[in-house]
């Protein structure tokens, strides 16, 4: 039982993380298009990060 409550803790983190890179992605090509400053930049996509509770690393 205790490996199935960690499956989904890993599942759930796959999921939340794949959901922080979308969205990091789309914004960044919207950053990127627009000519928005690296440091705002680094500063949203650190925050959509810490939003979905993940890593940044890659």
């Amino acid at each position: 039982m205790n490996q199935k409550i960690n499956m989904d803790k890993t599942n759930s983190n796959d999921s939340k993380l794949s959901q922080a890179r979308g969205l990091a992605s789309q914004l960044g090509m919207f950053a990127e298009e627009n000519d928005i400053p690296k440091d705002l930049w680094d500063s949203l996509e650190a925050t959509i990060y810490e939003f979905y509770e993940v890593s940044n690393d890659r």
